[in-house]
């Protein structure tokens, strides 16, 4: 048996070098077992290094490339080992595997893909930043609890959307922290380690009441959109209830306050 220990949860280039390595040398799927290496995990501190790499070169179809590159964020520790079955397959001559749409093990990646994708847009879409003050300025603070491992991945997008604030993202996998030049990476955090800020979590009660149309309340699509696991980290989930109790009555005062104007002559 060959062991593969990958530096983390989403180690893509660690992955991918071993996977073409042991690929060259011929090295089957069965053949391999996959770790991560973390300070409490026994197995993958005592499985050794990784293959060192072989000579020579092949190619995958560049949509395999891509599906790797989100798979490997899915939490699900069999995916090393999927990819690099799917891997062996177009290695071996199925250059058009991702095409067979009944393929089990297509099917399963693809799935994972999904999943990782949609948690990634739930992490854009619910990051809410606290601002702290720290000896050397301001900082903004968020927490988020993924479902995936897509800190790293989708720390690129928080540059761009906040490059010129100074920023740190905490889940219970991985930190990203920003400090307006650099972008490092730290272990896990605790839900406690964000404060509170009365003052922004007021502020982002008020603009949600302020969008919040009760007109076209679907209570079904928006907790699809905006999952109740979601609401105890977003300071206007708090506001929630009250504006679905009310949205019957302010719907009634909004026809009859548009029935009182004036018709256009």
């Amino acid at each position: 048996m060959r062991s593969v220990v990958l530096d983390d949860e989403a180690d893509w280039q660690g992955w991918r070098l071993a996977a073409r390595s042991l690929a060259l040398q011929g090295i089957a799927p069965e053949e391999i077992v996959w770790s991560v290496r973390t300070p409490d995990d026994l197995f993958a501190a005592a499985a050794g290094p990784s293959p060192v790499a072989s000579e020579g070169t092949f190619n995958v179809p560049k949509a395999l490339v891509e599906l790797g590159q989100t798979v490997i964020q899915a939490r699900d520790p069999a995916r090393f080992a999927l990819l690099y079955r799917l891997l062996w397959r177009a290695h071996r001559g199925e250059r058009h595997l991702l095409d067979q749409v009944t393929d089990l093990e297509v099917q399963r990646a693809q799935r994972l893909a999904q999943a990782v994708r949609r948690d990634t847009h739930k992490m854009r879409a619910f990051v809410r930043f606290r601002v702290v003050q720290e000896p050397g300025g301001t900082r903004h603070v968020a927490w988020f609890e993924p479902g995936h491992h897509i800190v790293e991945a989708n720390a690129d997008f928080f540059v761009r959307r906040f490059a010129t604030m100074t920023w740190s993202i905490l889940t219970p996998d991985r930190c990203a922290h920003w400090n307006g030049a650099d972008m490092h990476f730290t272990p896990g955090a605790n839900r406690g380690d964000v404060p509170d800020d009365d003052a922004l979590e007021a502020y982002w009660r008020a603009y949600f009441s302020a969008i919040f149309n009760p007109a076209r309340l679907k209570i079904g699509a928006m907790t699809s959109e905006m999952p109740r696991k979601y609401w105890h980290n977003l300071p206007e989930a708090a506001a929630i209830p009250e504006l679905i109790r009310g949205a019957s009555k302010r719907v009634s005062l909004m026809v009859e306050k548009a029935g009182a104007l004036p018709l256009p002559e």
